[in-house]
């Protein structure tokens, strides 16, 4: 297993830059874009579509396609993000979370 130290800040980088994109996103609203109709139809579409992907993962995670499980996680991480953006709450302010809750 590799750790964070391993792979330098790069997953973490890409982490936030995907978070600014989705910033950048509610804000110009482009047309065509996926996480613009999210932002379109509001919090309660966004929160669903976490619910929706929450269940996916559980469910992939019975299986035995690893894949699959990736695949998942990464919906479900990406619309946890676009609620985050919606809300106004910044990704790193979960992480301190843990880490608080880590000591």
């Amino acid at each position: 297993m590799s750790t964070p130290s391993d792979t330098g800040n790069t997953n973490l980088d890409f982490l936030s830059e995907l978070e600014l994109l989705l910033q950048s996103r509610k804000q110009e609203m482009p047309e065509g874009s996926y996480t613009t109709s999210l932002y379109q139809k509001g919090i309660d579409k966004i929160a669903q579509k976490v619910g929706e992907e929450a269940v996916e993962l559980v469910i992939a995670s019975k299986n035995s396609d690893e894949e699959e499980t990736i695949y998942e996680a990464a919906d479900l991480v990406y619309h946890l993000l676009v609620l985050l953006t919606e809300k106004e709450i910044p990704f790193d302010r979960v992480l301190s979370e843990l880490k608080r809750r880590s000591r």
